[in-house]
């Protein structure tokens, strides 16, 4: 197809006269910028328009502007759309609303895994915390530090397991969030019954490093694994 044939299906079916005039803010900015970009000259985008360079160089200016014809074959030398050519803001709005929302639903995958890699550990901590504090207040009830020492380990469990549970909200996936609250939650049994060994039987304090060997392979395997998280590098 010839240009002057495309030149003709384009003005149809944008339904253009060929004197219409379009109406622009910056039409004359944006072909001269976009022409630089290409490193174009004036006279060379006015030998492939068939007008002289004088008629180019108030286009850019403001001077005047191009006709309908004109500015269908801009944009085939330009190498753009004719609405980027003519309404470049509208364009530029529309990307930068886009990027925007991208951002906006995109959570930063570092501070995602900071966050859910430091309530798990947070978390361990202070239930084996309250489990050594729990089973020294039993031995010694007369003690009152022991009884605020596990109010703040218990105040501070109850925290962090709201933090952990609030990072499903980084999972957009429907299904994969409840396989991950399924999983939590039989994380969290294992968890518990740790920590009632750890208070109740006569093995020192194995409840403890049960308690810590869960939480690690929670971390380290279970996390990336099958709940969708990378939490390391």
């Amino acid at each position: 197809m010839s240009l002057g044939e495309n030149i003709e299906n384009r003005r149809d079916e944008l339904k253009l006269s060929p004197e219409t005039e379009m109406p622009n803010m910056s039409l004359g900015e944006n072909i001269k910028k976009r022409r630089e970009e290409l490193k174009l000259s004036q006279e060379y985008v006015a030998e492939q328009l068939g007008v002289s360079r004088q008629a180019v160089s108030k286009w850019e200016t403001g001077q005047s502007e191009p006709t309908a014809n004109n500015l269908i074959q801009l944009a085939e030398v330009l190498e753009i759309s004719l609405s980027e050519l003519t309404k470049p803001q509208e364009n530029i709005e529309e990307q930068s609303t886009s990027e925007k929302e991208r951002h906006e639903k995109k959570p930063n995958p570092i501070l995602r895994a900071n966050l859910i890699k430091w309530a798990i550990i947070l978390q361990a901590a202070f239930l084996a915390s309250s489990t050594i504090h729990i089973r020294a207040y039993l031995n010694n009830m007369d003690d009152k530090v022991y009884f605020g020492l596990i109010v703040f380990d218990l105040i501070m469990l109850v925290i962090c397991s709201t933090w952990v549970t609030s990072n499903h909200r980084f999972e957009t996936d429907k299904k994969q969030r409840r396989r991950n609250v399924n999983i939590e939650l039989c994380y969290c049994i294992f968890q518990i019954a740790a920590a009632l060994l750890n208070i109740y039987s006569s093995l020192g304090n194995v409840g403890v490093v049960i308690i810590v060997i869960f939480a690690l392979v929670y971390l380290l395997y279970v996390n990336p694994k099958f709940m969708n998280r990378k939490l390391t590098k």
